[in-house]
């Protein structure tokens, strides 16, 4: 029985031995976390010496679950995105605060987070609105647990229990369903027969792979037409102007058709700002009809638009976002490195492109070229006894005889029948 620390998942945590079970205590990657969890630790085994260590014993003081959730909101508020604000303080007021009320967070347990899915799951959400707000409320449970206000986190294991209930809840293997060539270049021909203004950005979504917060949130000053690159650095949502999903910028190539494209945007705004009397060209690619930032209901409106009209025409309605998937599809089936394809979307770790897009890549199961070693190609005879050597082929100089075996000079090891060289 003892209580050490150790260094897993770059993380400093303290682990505890007691009575043939195992229990842990994360604390984090600094060298304070270090110094607070040997402290702790030093606590735990004096306890333990003493006979005072009770581990099954819980925080006296209640915590309930709302004001709790409402109080870590409240505190980490400065360091969320507006739009993360919003989207949590819907988890509070929609699913969580109505489900688990002002029960104690140190009384919830595995069992309980299920029934919580099970309850969603009736009422229809999908599975990634459920995974989210357990996510949430783990976020919750590992600040307490930091704060020494809490020992276990129930919501631990998130991810084996929602792999879990997607399998048993789901009826079919999802893909993330992508464009072909042709449907897209019929996408972009329908939006510049109908949809004029809205053409360059689904051309710049098809050829860049943006997400279309940061493709709307473009302005020229990011568009290196010498170069012919283009740097991400922002996003426009429904919550306003923020910093990309990653919180990074990111450097895309771009096509010599889409310099083409939107270099006459360029010049298209530059004729609107002499007709229109403007003081100045607007900074933004795609500006609303005042010039000002684009607003993105309006070009959901426009997508809603073109969309239905290309459905007439046989092509599938996928969602908007779905030409992100498209243009990770194509770079995939064409050999592009996954590393490469991952800084282009702007995925922080390659094994997410690669979990995502896996089914694009290609299945040469029967070209065995590389594994070609010239072996196949050469053709010896057997060494005979019976086979005496000619009078013009030329002694051998090295301790090799006629059954093939060979002896290393420095006759440390047996001699080995060769195989054939």
């Amino acid at each position: 029985m003892s209580a050490k620390v150790v260094r897993y998942r770059d993380a400093w945590w303290v682990r505890i031995r007691f009575n043939g079970k195992k229990r842990e205590k994360r604390f984090g990657p600094t060298s304070k976390d270090k110094n607070a969890a040997l402290k702790t630790a030093e606590k735990i085994n004096a306890k333990m010496l003493l006979g005072e260590y009770d581990p099954n014993r819980r925080n006296q003081k209640r915590l309930p679950c709302t004001p709790q959730l409402q109080e870590w909101l409240d505190a980490y508020r400065p360091t969320l995105k507006r739009t993360t604000e919003k989207l949590f303080e819907g988890f509070i007021r929609n699913h969580l605060s109505p489900h688990f009320g002002d029960r104690d967070l140190q009384e919830i347990g595995e069992r309980d987070l299920v029934e919580f899915v099970a309850v969603m799951q009736a009422k229809g959400r999908a599975p990634g609105t459920i995974k989210n707000n357990l996510s949430f409320l783990r976020q919750v449970y590992n600040s307490l647990i930091r704060d020494e206000k809490l020992i276990k986190n129930p919501a631990s294991n998130l991810g084996r229990i929602m792999r879990s209930v997607q399998n048993a809840s789901a009826k079919e293997t999802v893909v993330r369903e992508a464009w072909s060539h042709k449907e897209a270049a019929r996408l972009i021909a329908i939006a510049r027969e109908h949809e004029s203004g809205f053409a360059p950005l689904l051309e710049l979504l098809f050829a860049t792979g943006l997400r279309r917060g940061e493709a709307i949130g473009l302005q020229w000053a990011d568009v290196d037409f010498e170069s012919r690159k283009i740097t991400v650095r922002r996003s426009i949502t429904s919550q306003g102007l923020s910093t990309t999903k990653s919180g990074r910028s990111r450097r895309v190539v771009m096509t010599p058709a889409l310099g083409e494209t939107l270099f006459a945007q360029l010049t298209r705004r530059q004729r609107e700002r002499i007709e229109r009397g403007w003081p100045e060209t607007p900074i933004w690619l795609f500006c609303s009809e005042t010039g000002t930032a684009p607003e993105p209901r309006n070009v959901e409106r426009v997508w809603s638009r073109v969309r239905r009209r290309a459905q007439k025409q046989g092509i599938r309605p996928l969602p908007l976002h779905s030409a992100r998937h498209s243009w990770a599809t194509w770079a995939i089936q064409a050999g592009k490195n996954i590393r490469w394809v991952a800084d282009q979307l702007g995925h922080a770790d390659a094994s997410t492109t690669l979990n995502h897009y896996a089914h694009a890549m290609r299945e040469d199961d029967e070209d065995l070229a590389f594994l070609d070693l010239g072996v196949a190609k050469r053709r010896y005879a057997s060494p005979s006894s019976n086979v005496e050597r000619s009078s013009d082929e030329p002694e051998h100089t090295t301790n090799q005889n006629h059954w093939g075996k060979l002896e290393r000079e420095t006759g440390f090891e047996p001699a080995t029948l060769s195989l054939g060289s």
